[in-house]
């Protein structure tokens, strides 16, 4: 194992060395996201919300135009602008998912990892609801917020460029406020200081204010279905609550399946280093994220927002054991994945993502 990620190294150093840090990077990531398609099955038809999206992608701005999906405008405005609405939507939304794997990889070469270390990161974060689900449901707009979560990781000490994304955030789609109390916590950083925590605080204004306006504003011109009314309906919360508790705990596991090994290691290191704070950004964002399961149902893909605690608990475990030990042991979750079923989770029965070419193989094999 040790010469094949020396090997990796090596060639992607060299192309690095022709071509700089983002070219290999866009390579790799085009090519994670190639392998996550060949273990699952893409679909091109629009299904569920991913036609909602696609329909109102086609005019944003009219208000006449009824649609439960208004307050998560910020995909549709964008596919709209960049004239890849209606049906070339889900292409957009599978544009992101690819930048959402090249910035993944970039940025961790930028941090410092080695090109083994950033691919294995990527491939596990690859092969885990965040690209299955939009490989198999398209055109839904997750992808917009997993690209605008990465930059606020990434560049947390840009205070303007974290406004500006977790505004974006919300108007991309209100589920994101599940991961404000995670940021905060990881945007305050050592400093717990009064001031500290309310200059913190402050950053999170505008985002609440602009999409509470927002809200107001169509609320006023126009009905939308998914408000806090219907999410918060008494007979909606007891349907909710009867069918997530049974698929709960397999839900949370299919999302990254085996990524989940990296925050138990890594919650296993702070508290053996009595680091406290770190316990606490691992568990706040772990318990808010799964919060959403009060009102909300699709469990495995909405369980995707809790990546950064993937990525948070891989910073540790690197900085903690080393290269080495860090590619055998992101590569071996990897390897492992992929022999897991991978299921789509939600309150009703799971919707298996079999790689396409797997009833063929299996006739082949098995005549059956």
């Amino acid at each position: 194992m040790k010469r094949f990620f020396e090997t990796i190294d090596t060639l992607v150093h060299r192309l690095e060395k022709k071509w700089g840090l983002f070219l290999p990077g866009l390579l790799i990531g085009l090519i994670v996201l190639g392998l996550a398609a060949l273990f699952t099955t893409p679909r091109w038809e629009l299904f569920y919300h991913g036609k909602g999206f696609a329909r109102l992608s086609m005019a944003p701005f009219d208000l006449s135009v009824e649609s439960s999906l208004r307050y998560r405008i910020l995909a549709p405005v964008l596919g709209y602008v960049l004239f890849l609405k209606g049906e070339l939507f889900k292409y957009l939304m599978l544009g992101f998912l690819a930048a959402f794997l090249v910035l993944l990889y970039y940025f961790h070469r930028k941090k410092g990892f080695s090109p083994a270390n950033c691919i294995g990161i990527t491939m596990l974060l690859s092969f885990s609801t965040l690209s299955f689900y939009q490989l198999h449901f398209p055109g839904y707009s997750d992808p917009v917020s997993y690209v605008l979560i990465l930059i606020v990781l990434f560049y947390k000490d840009r205070r303007n460029v974290v406004m500006t994304c977790l505004t974006l955030l919300l108007f991309n789609h209100d589920n994101t406020v599940f991961l404000f109390p995670f940021f905060f916590i990881f945007l305050l950083g050592n400093e717990y200081k009064l001031t500290t925590a309310f200059k913190t605080f402050l950053l999170f204004v505008p985002a609440v204010l602009l999409y509470a306006s927002y809200r107001s504003i169509i609320n006023s011109v126009s009905e939308v279905d998914f408000n806090t009314s219907y999410y918060f309906d008494p007979e909606n919360l007891r349907w909710t609550r009867d069918r997530v508790s049974e698929h709960l705990a397999e839900g949370i596991f299919q999302a990254f399946r085996l990524g989940w090994v990296l925050p138990i290691l890594a919650m296993l290191l702070y508290i053996s280093k009595r680091n406290f704070k770190d316990v606490l950004i691992l568990i706040v964002g772990f318990v808010f994220i799964a919060s959403q399961f009060f009102i909300a149902y699709d469990i495995s893909r909405l369980m995707g927002l809790a990546f950064p605690l993937i990525i948070l608990s891989a910073w540790t475990i690197r900085d903690a054991y080393g290269t080495k030990i860090f590619n055998n042991l992101t590569w071996t979750l990897v390897f492992i994945n992929l022999f897991i079923p991978s299921l789509c989770i939600g309150a009703l029965e799971p919707i298996p993502y079999p790689p396409f070419w797997w009833p063929g193989l299996r006739v082949v094999l098995f005549g059956a």
